[in-house]
C-alpha cells in the first residue's frame, strides 16, 4: 500500500471517522485487493473504495442507514457491472469477512455502492 492511501486510513482513524477495528479491516481488504485485482494500492485507484467501505461499515456499526444517497439507478448501475470478472466474488468475500471479523452485515444498498467502487477499481486497473 502506497503512503498516500495509508494516510487516508490514518486520518479516518485519528479523526475517529471510523473505529480502529474497521480501519484495520479495510487496510486488510485493500492489501488483499491490491493482489487479487493486480491494481496499484494508491489513492487514485483505491481511495474512493477505501473511504466508502470505511464509512459504510461505520454507519452499520452505529446503526445508521444510508438515507437518500441510494436510488434504484444505483442498483441498476451496480447490476450492470456484475459482468466484470471477479466483481461479485470479491464483493461477497468482503461482506463475509466483515461479518466474520467485525460482526457487521452490509445492507443491500451498501452492497450496490461496494460493487460500483469495485467496478471502478477494476476499470482503473485496466488503464494502469
Amino acid at each position: 500500500m502506497k503512503p498516500d492511501l495509508e494516510q487516508r486510513l490514518t486520518v479516518f482513524e485519528s479523526e475517529r471517522l471510523a473505529a480502529p477495528p474497521i480501519v484495520t479491516f479495510v487496510r486488510q481488504v485493500l492489501a488483499w485487493l491490491e493482489q487479487a485485482a493486480q491494481c496499484p494500492g494508491d489513492e487514485e485507484h483505491m481511495g474512493p473504495l477505501a473511504s466508502h467501505l470505511l464509512l459504510a461499515l461505520e454507519r452499520v456499526r452505529r446503526g445508521e442507514d444510508l438515507g437518500s444517497a441510494w436510488s434504484p439507478l444505483v442498483h441498476e448501475e451496480a447490476s450492470s457491472l456484475k459482468a466484470l470478472p471477479h466483481l461479485e466474488d470479491w464483493a461477497r468475500q468482503i461482506r463475509e469477512q466483515a461479518h466474520q471479523q467485525l460482526g457487521l452485515s452490509l445492507p443491500a444498498e451498501e452492497e450496490d455502492f461496494l460493487l460500483l467502487h469495485l467496478g471502478a477499481l477494476v476499470l482503473r486497473g485496466e488503464e494502469a
